[in-house]
């Protein structure tokens, strides 16, 4: 079986974003930034509120929950801009040549082979640590950190499925 796809930008910053979802170390990092910040935050906007302006104690409170709580609810998507920026940053910086560009994925006799413009790299079935699929792509995990990004744009129903079921024998081999 062999595949033809091209791995562009926003393909690399997805697996990122992906990838820092499921990172438990992050998902710790994450929801400490979205749910301690904000209240520890709200209490200095409630005291100089109340201390500093000498306004009532309950429009201030009402003003520190609407800071928690816009806090919380627009953080999830100002943390992946965040993400999607610095990646972008990342990525401008040097030679993305055996990351990003036109990659052919081929299966045979249980191995993998993903030969990009100016890499070749051949998986066995000991690589293969984890298999992810999303709604715009299967990763293919060989490291904690390290995945063949395969775009489904460029795979129909057939060869999604026959790709995936290679895969997992490969896997359980």
């Amino acid at each position: 079986m062999k595949i033809e796809f091209e791995v562009m930008e926003n393909d690399y910053i997805n697996f990122n974003i992906y990838h820092l979802e499921k990172s438990k170390s992050r998902k710790n990092t994450f929801n400490l930034l979205r749910f301690f910040i904000p209240i520890i935050f709200s209490i200095p906007i409630y005291f100089i509120g109340t201390g500093v302006f000498k306004q009532p104690s309950l429009y201030w409170f009402i003003i520190s929950i609407i800071f928690i709580a816009g806090w919380i609810l627009t953080y999830p998507k100002q943390y992946k801009k965040l993400v999607s920026k610095e990646i972008k940053k990342i990525l401008r910086e040097g030679d993305n040549s055996s990351i990003l560009g036109k990659k052919s994925l081929n299966i045979e006799d249980g191995i993998i082979t993903v030969k990009g413009e100016f890499s070749l790299e051949t998986i066995s079935s000991e690589n293969i640590q984890d298999i992810r699929i999303y709604d715009d792509m299967i990763l293919v995990y060989v490291g904690g950190f390290v995945a063949h990004i395969i775009p489904r744009r460029y795979l129909d129903e057939d060869n999604e499925k026959n790709l995936l079921e290679s895969l997992e024998k490969i896997k359980h081999a």
